[in-house]
């Protein structure tokens, strides 16, 4: 039972996908209304913003082929929305800038949320914020038409609840797709991880072990004559089986041992900085568990066995699908050998 080269496709999509389109569209509308800005203060005498409106537009028209590629979408979006707050920041100083220019700066929470997370975006937004509440006592402090108490409370509420409102809107988005995540990296039946989580902790061993030498086994596990459980007692039955099995596992690995159900009666131990020898250990330890050991339910007793194959990382393969093929051949020969018992 080699693992497929296309298994990895399970694996959930990266958190930050969904930032791509959304940066996408923020630099076609810089450069639209960049333009369009642009064209409105060259009228009105404004050169200053005009020239930053127009180095904006060829500044994100120049991005959007590289966002479209990039895997390192997190830092090109730090180098947008840096100098494309600082010039909102610049525009709400100059002297022939209108009031109504600061409506602009509600838009800071949400790209910064939507695009950064709740605590980069969250410290970028309360930054930006901070210095435009500045900029606009600065400009207007003490203008009766806009420095009143009621005026500056208005714009304050109004700023204070948009950046609420998006921070809740990412930890809520956050959230779900942890959720989401955790479902699709676990088994259903048996609450154990599943084969694309073991991808990921193999990804991650793997470059622990190029880097310091740590040792890794894995385990192939099958339990025999499944088939013949769940023909006498039933699928529930069979359920029952697995979970059983699931819980002993948990119950004598330790925590930074892995294990995960692969599907069916199959199942896959990494233990780490573990060589073969003591694998082997863990593994008779296992077995004689299970075989001890057996599964109740209800009125009834129903005995087990399973037979286990054993790789190393390193000396059987230095990559995911060789070291499965490895500990599979050797799960082979303990079945042909006579089951419930341990190669490697």
């Amino acid at each position: 039972m080699a693992m497929p080269s296309g298994s990895r496709a399970a694996e959930p999509i990266p958190a930050h996908v969904h930032r791509r389109p959304v940066l996408q569209v923020l630099l076609w509308f810089t450069a639209a209304f960049g333009t369009i800005f642009a064209i409105l203060n060259y009228r009105n005498g404004n050169y200053g913003i005009m020239a930053a409106e127009i180095v904006m537009g060829v500044f994100a028209l120049s991005l959007l082929r590289i966002v479209r590629r990039t895997v390192h979408l997190q830092r090109w979006i730090l180098v947008y929305l840096v100098p494309f707050f600082s010039v909102m920041m610049y525009a709400l100083t100059t002297s022939l800038a209108a009031p109504t220019i600061f409506a602009w700066v509600l838009l800071i929470p949400i790209l910064s949320h939507l695009l950064l997370g709740r605590w980069v975006g969250g410290a970028m937004a309360a930054f930006y914020m901070l210095v435009a509440g500045a900029i606009f006592f600065w400009k207007f402090g003490l203008d009766p038409g806009f420095g009143n108490a009621r005026s500056v409370a208005n714009v304050a509420l109004a700023s204070v609840c948009i950046f609420g409102f998006s921070y809740v809107y990412e930890v809520s988005r956050e959230n779900a797709e942890n959720q989401l995540r955790r479902m699709a990296l676990t088994d259903p039946l048996t609450g154990l991880p599943n084969r694309a989580r073991l991808g990921e902790v193999f990804d991650s061993e793997k470059a622990r072990h190029l880097r310091s030498g740590t040792p890794l086994c894995l385990l192939m596990i099958d339990l025999d004559h499944f088939k013949q459980v769940n023909d006498r007692y039933g699928h529930d039955a069979g359920d029952a089986v697995l979970c059983f099995v699931a819980d002993t596992l948990r119950e004598r690995l330790r925590p930074s041992d892995l294990a995960c159900r692969l599907g069916g009666e199959e199942f896959g131990i990494f233990l780490a900085e573990t060589e073969s020898r003591q694998a082997r250990a863990v593994a008779e330890d296992l077995r004689g568990a299970i075989a001890a050991e057996p599964c109740r339910r209800a009125d009834q007793a129903i005995d087990l066995s399973m037979s286990i194959g054993i790789a190393q990382l390193g000396p059987d393969g230095d990559d995911l699908e060789t070291l499965f093929n490895a500990a599979d051949q050797r799960l082979y020969q303990a079945k042909i050998g006579g089951r419930n018992q341990v190669v490697g």
